[in-house]
């Protein structure tokens, strides 16, 4: 897991004065003498690399009086990303214990509503669509008359305003960015 290393400073040779240290570190690597004295101070100088990228960042460091060790960073951002997991899948348990608990709920309310509700024989429900058939409702209705004269004016209306939405779902679905839910 620890693939990545980062080169961390350990300490100056003897009769090198940390002033021409930065000096000559920052004109060789080309880069401002505050990073190096950043480096000094024990933050990183270069990005995490492989074993034998950073051997070589040591190499060149101890060519200019400088020494400085491995450090692997792999088994803290592991902790990290650890931690992380553990309280997403906290979080994902604690959801499904709710969701859990009230599909529990609901089915004990389901059966309270049945244990309330008469037992109703079978019978009776077969006996129902034939009183829907004996009924002179049906007869009374006029089932053919012609459908009432729309408004042109609400028709265009209609048909404008499902376009608009039409083109705002468009817009949503291109730049989902754009149309924050």
């Amino acid at each position: 897991m620890t693939d990545k290393y980062r080169v961390v400073f350990a300490s100056l040779n003897d009769g090198i004065a940390a002033s021409d240290a930065i000096t000559n570190l920052s004109q060789r690597l080309k880069i401002p003498e505050s990073k190096v004295q950043a480096f000094f101070a024990n933050k990183p100088l270069f990005s995490p690399a492989d074993r034998e990228k950073s051997a070589k960042q040591i190499k060149l460091l101890s060519t200019m009086g400088i020494n400085a060790k491995l450090q692997a960073i792999g088994t803290s951002t592991s902790s990290a990303e650890q931690a992380a997991q553990a309280q997403r899948d906290e979080r994902l348990f604690g959801a499904l214990d709710y969701i859990t608990s009230s599909l529990i709920r609901i089915e004990e309310r389901l059966e309270e509503l049945e244990q309330r509700l008469p037992e109703q024989p079978l019978e009776h429900t077969e006996q129902t669509p034939e009183q829907w058939e004996d009924d002179e409702l049906f007869e009374e209705l006029e089932l053919d008359s012609p459908a009432p004269k729309r408004s042109k004016k609400v028709q265009y209306g209609l048909g404008v305003i499902l376009i608009f939405l039409l083109a705002i779902l468009a817009i949503a679905i291109a730049f989902p960015e754009v149309v924050a839910l």
